[in-house]
């Protein structure tokens, strides 16, 4: 009985961590604002577990349940709220929304962010 019921733990864990994908990829922006907001709503959709972005190189570190959202979806949401990825890029409307500090596709902001 204790053999089967490790056996059922361990294929259930087995499963659990099969549906967890690591992914790195770029993403604009240029402040502190920028890691907030891309982390924060990151971690708040569905389906990811963990977001960190670094504004030295705007490249975004997650974890995701590859079950719950693709890797395409997360380009696709992380457009929505304004920030450009290499697949998907966002709607004026959505990067219009920003604060003038976040506007990374102003030469100006970028340089008095360097």
């Amino acid at each position: 009985m204790k053999n089967i019921l490790f056996t059922l733990i361990v294929f259930s864990c087995s499963l659990i961590f099969s549906q967890t994908e690591i992914a790195t990829f770029f993403v604009d922006g240029v402040c502190g604002m920028c890691e907030e907001r891309i982390e924060t709503k990151c971690i708040n959709a569905k389906g990811i577990k963990m977001a960190d972005w670094n504004v030295e190189n705007r490249t975004l570190k997650i974890v995701y349940n590859e079950k719950k959202i693709s890797l395409k979806e997360i380009h696709k949401h992380i457009a929505s709220f304004g920030h450009d990825t290499k697949l998907e890029k966002a709607p004026d409307e959505a990067y219009n929304s920003l604060d003038m500090c976040c506007k990374y596709r102003d030469e100006e902001v970028v340089k008095d962010h360097q």
